[in-house]
């Protein structure tokens, strides 16, 4: 004893002498030979404690909008993307598989008129020809309860134009009452002829539900055509829960009474489970006790049946993680979608107050969570139905251990009224953090030229560290709620074991009959009293209760973080686009005689307007030149033209017709654009010109080429227009990457072009060859021009000088130099001093 208590006391010391030490030399380290950067670094990440989290970015509890029924209301939110994977869709003979998403019952005339019919037949046939007892005493009576109610909801189901929200509940209350019917089968009523007979009157409402059909005359004679419900994975997914879940019950229950009662304790036999195995001469109505002999019979039938059920849930438990994962991605795939689809429709004042950042992690990282919604709602279920139908189970052996098993909830909830808000408001901030560092990421390898121009390498770094701590702090924080609640719930629910496994071991060695002993005998097994067979089997389902509502518990918390993910995407989805078109629109198939702007203001917030009381006209063939200093509003009047934004007063029109009357993508359609930005690809050059133009032909591009004045540098390339460019163009000069904008813009062949600085990054040769081959491809289309170049504007028709959102002058280059003190006069003036050049 006290060599133990040596031992003890050395380890102890051991134990916390080796960490301090390591801290020590540390510290030692760090006043030697560390840099500051390494210090900063090693004092980033504490070694003790959470981690701090700047005010600014951090929430508090007070921040925590969402309750209970909050959160249920956002998990359930997915089902718009569960339901193609659970309802599927119909294929239909000689025509294929439909592309929309099959009806909940019925729909589209067809029906399953057939299916209450055969199931109500197939109800009555069994007790009819002696395939069940034709009994209703206990424990049929149940058994034909649960039919009914399937007989009664699927001819809900087969009437015709029935509510979509009854066949809902219909549909649900089928589920439960077949789930029931097939437990009871299993494991009340004694035989094996009773659970085929619930098993064929469940096929025939699977059937139903899949098969439909309807009557229609063709060619003056009745045709009846069907249609079966196909890729309903989900459905398909659950069937095979469920018969992994009634083999393992049931075969749980014949391998404890042969191991615990025949092998342990030589008891004779279930009869039906000697029946099964061909030997009814071993069954308790025979026998009181089994020979040695008999025994290891046995021992080969228990290792048989247990090595069957192996092999028998072995392809199921194979395809089960695979097929989970496989339709859990084809969800993630359609909200995805969904929401970049959304993001695409949303304004530019959106895009403009949001980091690319925050975006890419919720369309990637946040949207992922609806996947392990889905899984973690039907953990949930499960969980739940087996919390309690294992307590139910132990409350047939004593209601006292059932108390017992039941109480264990109350602090439970208790502890998640605490844990639950908590774990919301560090989910935010951690994926808040998240995004932030993802954001930095984008926005360093955006501007990784400006940063190395700059020297400001160290200073991004140090701004990347700052964010990767905060994130690593956040994420910790929710790792650590996670582990107090699994840790707390686990001291709890050992309390509730002990005491139970305490009294259950009492009960056992008095030997007290068990409390529902009737049934019990009914169902067959040995637990009438409390013996090894009832102690074991009760004490695994008592422990099922604990795990249970700890495993609820981990989920519903797992559930809080998944919740806030799919807030930040709802976020999102909820946004209802600031351009959208009328119901009435039509599509722009042509313009021919004039875009009209009459009286346009236009403003990003109140109060700050960026355009006012423009008006303008352009006719095809023209070309428009916009000048103005920075700020003017020259982009943004473009931008409402091809309806990146609606006017905030007056109207713009296209042929007479208010652009708002025009369908959006056939506005965009007919429009072409060249950005200042100059925003590349990186593919190869052919593919970049025609990345506006799928489906244009080397003839289109060769003349885009052409008209950009692009053949110097194509030909000289390594591989000509099949070189694949760097990232953001790379390889090309500003001057190319210009030109090669201008191509992607041509090669559209559009009414209306639309150049934003176009020659800006040319020389003076190239820009007049580019100017010159515009206009002359420009007959009968409208170009815009915004520029400062006085070359390039003085081949416009029309100048319009903007100045604070207005026009302050409009006329060609010699209409507006004739203006004394004219604001387009001043501009020329002004740009040819700054170039060295005589005033024109």
């Amino acid at each position: 004893m006290n060599a133990f208590i040596i031992v003890s006391v050395v380890t102890a010391i051991i134990a916390f002498a080796i960490p301090f030490a390591t801290w020590l030399i540390g510290r030692r380290l760090d006043d030697t030979r560390m840099t500051e950067e390494d210090r900063r670094r090693a004092n980033a990440l504490p070694y003790i404690g959470n981690g701090t989290i700047p005010p600014e970015r951090d929430l508090s509890l007070d921040d925590d909008r969402q309750k209970f029924t909050g959160v249920v209301l956002l998990l359930l939110r997915s089902w718009p993307y569960v339901r193609p994977q659970l309802l599927g869709r119909w294929y239909y003979p000689g025509v294929g598989l439909s592309d929309e998403v099959a009806d909940n019952v019925s729909g589209s005339g067809y029906s399953l008129a057939y299916a209450p019919v055969l199931v109500a037949a197939l109800a009555a046939l069994g007790p009819f020809i002696g395939m069940v007892e034709p009994t209703f005493e206990y424990p049929m009576h149940f058994l034909y309860i649960a039919v009914a109610v399937m007989v009664v909801t699927m001819t809900l189901l087969g009437i015709p134009r029935v509510s979509d929200r009854v066949q809902a509940y219909s549909a649900i209350l089928l589920a439960l009452a077949a789930f029931a019917a097939n437990l009871i089968a299993a494991l009340v009523v004694d035989g094996m002829m009773d659970t085929f007979y619930v098993a064929l009157v469940t096929a025939a409402c699977l059937f139903g539900w899949m098969t439909q059909f309807r009557v229609e005359s063709r060619n003056q004679r009745l045709h009846v055509a069907f249609r079966f419900r196909l890729h309903a994975h989900l459905a398909y997914y659950y069937i095979l829960i469920g018969i992994q879940g009634f083999i393992g019950l049931a075969m749980g229950l014949i391998l404890t009474d042969l191991l615990m009662q025949s092998l342990v304790q030589s008891q004779a036999l279930h009869p039906g489970v000697a029946e099964f195995f061909g030997h009814p001469e071993y069954s308790r109505e025979v026998l009181a006790e089994l020979t040695v002999e008999q025994r290891h019979q046995v021992k080969w039938w228990y290792v048989y049946l247990s090595l069957g059920l192996w092999v028998l849930n072995l392809p199921i438990g194979i395809i089960r993680p695979w097929y989970h994962v496989w339709i859990m991605q084809r969800i993630n795939q359609d909200l995805r979608l969904a929401l970049v689809q959304r993001w695409h429709k949303l304004s530019l004042n959106y895009h403009s107050d949001h980091r690319t950042g925050d975006s890419i992690y919720r369309i990637y990282q946040d949207s992922a969570q609806v996947t392990a919604v889905i899984g973690q709602i039907v953990e949930i279920l499960t969980n739940c139905w087996s919390y309690l139908l294992a307590l139910i189970l132990v409350s047939f052996l004593s209601p006292t251990i059932g108390l017992i098993a039941s109480t264990i909830v109350i602090p439970a909830v208790f502890w998640a009224r605490w844990a639950m808000p908590r774990m919301r408001v560090r989910s935010l901030v951690y994926r808040a953090a998240t995004s932030d560092i993802t954001s930095r990421i984008q926005e360093s390898f955006a501007a990784i030229r400006l940063i190395k121009a700059y020297r400001a390498e160290e200073r991004t770094q140090k701004d990347m560290e700052e964010d990767s701590v905060v994130a690593f702090n956040a994420a910790f924080q929710v790792r650590l709620m996670i582990a107090l609640v699994t840790i707390v719930m686990f001291t709890i629910a050992a309390h509730f074991l002990l005491t139970g496994e305490f009294l259950m071991a009492m009960m056992a060695n008095q030997g007290d009959p068990t409390f529902a002993d009737e049934l019990i005998a009914v169902m067959g097994f040995s637990f009438v009293v409390w013996n090894l067979a009832a102690f074991d089997w009760g004490k695994g389902k008592f422990h099922e209760t604990s795990n249970m509502t700890r495993s609820v518990m981990r989920q519903w918390l797992s559930a809080q973080d998944m919740a806030m993910g799919l807030r930040r995407v709802f976020d999102i989805l909820d946004i209802e686009p600031d351009i959208e078109d009328k119901p009435n629109a039509v599509p722009l198939e042509s313009f021919e005689r004039q875009i009209r702007f009459e009286d346009v203001a236009f403003h990003y917030e109140p109060g700050r307007p960026v355009l006012d009381s423009v008006s303008f006209e352009a006719d095809p063939g023209s070309i428009t030149a916009i000048v103005g200093p920075t700020g003017s509003g020259k982009s943004t009047l473009m931008g409402l033209l091809l309806r990146l934004y609606d006017p905030t007063r007056g109207t713009i029109s296209i042929d007479g017709l208010d652009l708002k009357d025009y369908q959006i993508d056939s506005i965009r359609a007919n429009a072409a654009i060249a950005l200042q930005e100059n925003v590349l690809f990186a593919l190869s050059v052919r593919d970049n010109i025609r990345y506006v133009a799928p489906d244009a032909s080397d003839e289109q591009i060769h003349e885009a080429i052409r008209v950009a004045g692009m053949e110097d540098y194509v030909d000289g390339l390594p591989d000509g227009l099949d070189t694949v460019l760097g990232d953001r163009g790379g390889k090309l000069s500003t001057g190319q990457r210009q030109r090669l904008s201008i191509a992607r813009a041509v090669v559209r062949d559009t009414a209306i072009l639309i150049l934003d600085e176009p020659t800006a990054a040319l020389d003076a040769a190239t820009e007049h060859q580019v100017m010159t081959n515009l206009a002359e491809w420009g007959e009968g289309r409208a170009i815009f021009l915004i520029t400062h170049r006085i070359s390039t504007i003085r081949r416009a028709d029309n100048i319009l000088y903007l100045d604070d959102g207005r026009i302050v002058e409009s006329g060609n280059h010699d209409t507006l130099m004739r203006l004394q003190d004219g604001r387009y006069r001043h501009f020329v003036e002004t740009e040819s001093n700054l170039a060295g050049v005589e005033s024109i």
